[in-house]
């Protein structure tokens, strides 16, 4: 039944901002709202859930009634090639846009957009999936101070992905065309403008170019017989970007009264106590610290507007660029495209472009769909503490994971989850849905466990091993050890079959590649190649026929997981075996030790680094707290006391 109210809750959330859920504000009223879900923590009186309705209703009606206008937008990546976009464009546009380009003199080449005959040469944006746009997308405003400020998807475009010249991970500076189609409902609004933009003045389009902020009165350009204005932004050099505003009251009062809504709406719903809500506010703080960080000192402008812009030359752009063109796919109707994934055997790992396939539609081109789940991490992490630690120390461990990071060797920083989110790398939400499995499984003392406990459980480790594909060993481990428990020793064999149902979803991964690509393909193709396998058994079988230089070569491989320089690694790897053989330690808890050292031995052939290894070694931390308290801190007591007697 909890599961149904929460559900209905989000709902209102989402009815209080309309989508897509692209801002800051409903981030967070979603967040609360997954806090109390997961917590259990939804007010359950009727009354309650009548008024919320009556403020969901009247928002609802206050909106329509206000009939707050729609700017038809339409955004490419320009290029003098792309033939069907310049087909479209006013002729003098067209001229216009062709000097420019031949002006900057640009040092990389500009993939054209469109090679194919369409009906619509605009980019598509994920923004307008629940909309029927006429070019890219609708808007209520403008309100943008560069293009990443206005969210343009189509710039993680796989297509996009130069970045020599030493231009970074940023890449280069691709030029931007813009279509606005303002309403006539608006003209009394006032246009404030930074850069190159062209407004119609007597049938011909006139360049107005600032470099500082200037303003006009929509109406003085506005001829009686027209219903709509056009205006044509160039958002071509790095050193003159566009900035645009279009003032529009309706949208801020409306937004204002969105806050207000969903906030009454929670006060009303949902049952956090200070705990809970000062473990949300440090998580929605981390991520907005993170982001400054990088907007202030990470050289990224998009940090802050919600747009994750990818980096060149990572597998985050492509993971995003298959997840758009599958959302376009989606949204007329194309389930087939959608389900297929842009691969007909997957060579990436599958989890991350489904999973931004999953959140586009709902939340635009933003990385506050996924951000909304890592924001649950701290969770896990606050329920796995509770069976392992003291009060006192769960609130110390708690403020390091997200705040102080001391042990963030370990990946036991909640910084780390949202920067490989953000950055469009699977290890963030591999990591949140394996905390995630291992918190509903690790229980102190009551090993009784609810059905859809089980479920959620499997479908977490299902998820986590399709977003990271080390995990394979480890999962595998984990879920034998459970069932043969539930199996042999509870002779509970629904609970085995409920874990299972719960991971069942993993075999559409290898179902997926038999179905598309006509080969059974367990994972992904790319599983044994040399550059994720530098490892491999021929480099162990050299070194055995005493190759000196295959040696060699494994040893350095074998330090960038763990190495003599770095002892805290060693101790809590050897602190694995004491979990598995001391008997003060539950059934359990060896389960999740054993799962962890197979998990570490994947690393013998494939590459240790941080963002494949964090999830593996968190939950090693994690188990390593138990043997401090239950063995070496009461030998250091007992010592302690004797050395008091010896000395009186």
């Amino acid at each position: 039944m909890f599961f149904l109210k929460g559900t209905f809750l989000i709902l209102l959330i989402v009815l209080c901002y309309g989508l897509p859920l692209a801002n800051w504000a409903s981030f967070i009223a979603l967040s609360t709202a997954l806090y109390a879900l997961v917590l259990n923590k939804i007010n359950n009186r009727k009354i309650l859930w009548y008024i919320s309705l009556i403020i969901i209703g009247s928002l609802l009606i206050t909106r329509y009634s206000i009939n707050n206008s729609k700017i038809e937008i339409g955004e490419q990546i320009y290029s003098p090639n792309d033939l069907i976009l310049n087909e479209s464009l006013p002729e003098q546009i067209e001229k216009e846009a062709r000097r420019d380009i031949d002006l900057l003199r640009l040092p990389f080449s500009i993939t054209p957009a469109n090679i194919i005959k369409t009906e619509n040469p605009w980019a598509f944006s994920a923004d307008s999936f629940f909309s029927k746009p006429k070019m890219s997308r609708t808007v209520n405003f403008l309100n943008f101070n560069n293009r990443y400020d206005f969210r343009v998807g189509v710039l993680n475009n796989a297509k996009y992905n130069y970045f020599g010249q030493n231009m970074g991970s940023s890449g280069a500076y691709y030029p931007l065309l813009f279509h606005f189609q303002i309403p006539k409902s608006l003209k009394n609004e006032q246009l404030c403008w930074v850069g190159n933009i062209f407004i119609q003045i007597n049938n011909n389009w006139q360049r107005l170019y600032s470099d500082k902020k200037k303003c006009f009165i929509l109406k003085d350009y506005f001829e009686p017989t027209e219903q709509q204005i056009g205006i044509f932004g160039f958002d071509f050099n790095k050193d003159k970007p566009l900035s645009i505003s279009l003032k529009n009251k309706k949208h801020l009062l409306l937004f204002l009264l969105s806050i207000f809504s969903s906030i009454s709406i929670l006060l009303l719903l949902t049952r956090l106590n200070r705990d809970d809500l000062i473990l949300l506010g440090l998580s929605i703080a981390g991520v907005i610290i993170f982001l400054l960080d990088q907007h202030i000192r990470g050289g990224h402008p998009e940090a802050l507007s919600g747009f994750p812009y990818m980096g060149r030359g990572n597998d985050g752009l492509t993971h995003y660029s298959y997840a758009r063109e599958m959302t376009a796919a989606l949204s007329k109707n194309d389930i087939f495209e959608w389900l297929k994934g842009k691969e007909s055997i997957f060579y990436y790992m599958p989890g991350m472009r489904y999973m931004w396939g999953l959140s586009m539609p709902i939340f635009g081109e933003s990385f506050f769909g996924l951000l909304s789940l890592i924001s649950l991490a701290p969770l896990a992490i606050r329920n796995i503490l509770s069976n392992i630690a003291t009060r006192n120390w769960q609130i110390i461990l708690l403020l390091c994971f997200l705040c102080i990071p001391i042990f963030e060797a370990f990946g036991f920083f909640h910084l780390y989850l949202i920067k490989y989110s953000i950055e469009g790398f699977g290890a963030g939400l591999a990591i949140a849905f394996l905390l995630g499995s291992v918190s509903i499984l690790w229980k102190k003392n009551n090993y009784r466990f609810k059905k859809y406990e089980l479920i959620l459980a499997g479908l977490f480790l299902a998820i986590a091993l399709s977003l990271r594909p080390n995990y394979v060993p480890a999962i595998i481990f984990i879920l034998l050890g459970f069932s043969l428990y539930f199996i042999l020793i509870e002779k509970r064999i629904i609970n085995a079959l409920m874990l299972g149902f719960g991971f069942f979803p993993v075999l559409l991964i290898p179902l997926h590649n038999y179905y598309f690509g006509k080969r059974l393909i367990l994972i992904t193709s790319s599983a044994d190649i040399q550059n994720n396998m530098r490892n491999g058994p021929d480099i162990w079988m050299e070194c055995f026929y005493s190759s000196k230089i295959a040696c060699n070569q494994i040893l350095e491989h074998i330090s960038i997981w763990i190495s003599y320089k770095e002892p805290w690694y060693i101790v809590t790897f050897l602190f694995l075996w004491i979990v598995v053989f001391n008997k003060k330690f539950s059934y359990f808890e060896k389960i999740f030790a054993t799962s962890m050292i197979t998990g570490h031995a994947v690393f013998l052939f494939y590459e240790g680094v941080a963002r494949y290894s964090h999830g593996i070694w968190i939950i090693s931390f994690l188990l390593s707290i138990p043997i401090i308290s239950k063995i070496i801190w009461p030998k250091l007591s007992k010592i302690y006391l004797v050395s008091l007697t010896y000395i009186k």
